[in-house]
C-alpha cells in the first residue's frame, strides 16, 4: 500500500478535518499532521506516492497559509517545491491537466478524488480520466495551487483565487455593514483594522483597500459610530492616501459607477486588494475594466469624499460632546 500501514480514506478525512477548520489557531494536532504529509512528500517527491501527499499538503494547504505553528510552513513549502521541480518537466500526451481547471470550490472534492484515484477498480465520473489526474505533470501543478495558496500570487499558471482569510472578511464586513454584526465582532476594532490595512497596503492593493475604507466611511458617519478615536483612525489612513493620488487627471470619457451600498462596496474592495481576486474580476464577463474603474481620479474622488464626510462627523460628534 502506498501510505504503508494507514488507510487511506482514514488520511483523508484527517486531511479533510484540517481543511475544513483551517481557522483553528495553531492546533498541535494539524501541525504534526501538516508536517508528516510534508516528510513523506520530501522523502520521495518525483516517487510512485507523489500524488497523495501532493493532494493531501493541497488540502490542508489554507491551514498552512492561515495559522499553523512555528516550522509548519517552511517544512510544507520545501516539500511543495520539491515536488513541482521533480515533477513540472515530466514527459506527457495530454492535451490538458485537471490543475489548468482546479478552483477554489473544486477543493471539496479532493477526499474523494483522491480515494477514487488510488483504486483503479472505482466508479470514476470526474471530469477528466484517471490517468490524467495521476500525470506526474498535474501532481506539480496541484503542487504549485498549494504554494499559491501559502504564498498568494506565487504560481501564475494556476487559476485565481481569493487569499485565504479574505471571503470571511468580506461575510463579517457584510454583516456590519448591513447593521447586524456577527456575535463576537468587535465593530470599533474591524474599522479601526480596515484603516491599518489602507496605510500599510501595497500600490497594487492600495484601491481595493480604499474601496472597503469608503464603504466603512458611510457607516461610520451615521448613528452606528460614535467613537470618535474611530474616525480618526479612518481620517489617517485617508490622509496618507490622498498624496498616492496627487493632482490626478485621465482621458477617460467616463468611468463606471461604483456599488452604492455598503457591502457591495466592501466585498468589491476586499476582492480588489489581492492580486488573486483582480484576476478572478478580470475573468468574467462584462465587467467594466479595472482601469477606468480604479481610474486615479475616481480614487482621488473617493479619498477626498470620504475625508470630508469624516471630518464633519468627527466635528459634530466633538459638538455633542461639548454640550453636554
Amino acid at each position: 500500500m502506498i501510505t504503508d500501514d494507514i488507510p487511506l480514506d482514514a488520511l483523508a478525512r484527517s486531511w479533510e478535518e484540517i481543511r475544513e477548520g483551517y481557522y483553528d489557531f495553531r492546533n498541535d494536532a494539524y501541525d504534526r499532521t501538516v508536517l508528516e504529509c510534508a516528510a513523506r512528500l520530501a522523502a520521495d517527491p518525483g516517487g510512485e506516492s507523489s500524488y497523495v501527499w501532493t493532494i493531501g499538503l493541497l488540502m490542508m494547504a489554507p491551514y498552512v497559509a492561515w495559522a499553523p505553528g512555528d516550522g509548519v510552513v517552511p517544512e510544507a513549502r520545501a516539500a511543495l517545491e520539491a515536488a513541482d521541480g521533480a515533477l513540472r518537466g515530466r514527459a506527457c500526451e495530454h492535451g490538458t491537466h485537471p490543475y489548468r481547471e482546479h478552483e477554489a470550490e473544486c477543493d471539496e472534492d479532493l477526499a474523494r478524488q483522491l480515494c477514487g484515484l488510488s483504486d483503479a477498480s472505482a466508479e470514476w465520473e470526474e471530469n477528466h480520466p484517471r490517468e490524467q489526474w495521476l500525470c506526474l505533470r498535474n501532481v506539480a501543478g496541484l503542487a504549485r495551487i498549494a504554494l499559491d495558496i501559502i504564498e498568494p500570487g506565487s504560481a501564475p499558471d494556476v487559476p485565481p483565487r481569493l487569499p485565504i482569510g479574505a471571503q470571511d472578511t468580506i461575510d463579517t464586513l457584510s454583516a456590519l455593514l448591513h447593521g447586524y454584526p456577527e456575535p463576537g465582532t468587535d465593530v470599533d476594532e474591524e474599522i479601526s483594522g480596515q484603516a491599518a490595512e489602507l496605510r500599510s497596503a501595497k500600490p497594487a492593493d492600495r484601491p481595493g483597500h480604499l474601496l472597503v475604507v469608503m464603504a466603512l466611511s458611510w457607516y461610520a458617519v451615521s448613528d452606528f459610530v460614535r467613537n470618535v478615536s474611530v474616525l480618526d483612525e479612518l481620517i489617517a489612513a485617508l490622509e496618507a492616501t490622498l498624496p498616492h493620488y496627487p493632482d490626478a487627471t485621465c482621458a477617460h470619457d467616463g468611468h463606471p459607477a461604483l456599488p452604492r451600498s455598503g457591502p457591495n462596496a466592501a466585498a468589491l474592495g476586499i476582492r480588489l486588494s489581492s492580486s488573486g481576486g483582480r484576476a478572478l474580476y478580470e475573468r468574467r464577463a462584462h465587467q467594466p475594466p479595472l482601469e477606468h474603474l480604479l481610474c486615479p481620479v475616481v480614487l482621488a474622488d473617493i479619498t477626498k469624499k470620504s475625508l470630508s464626510a469624516l471630518r464633519a462627523r468627527r466635528a459634530e460628534l466633538l459638538g455633542d460632546a461639548g454640550d453636554r
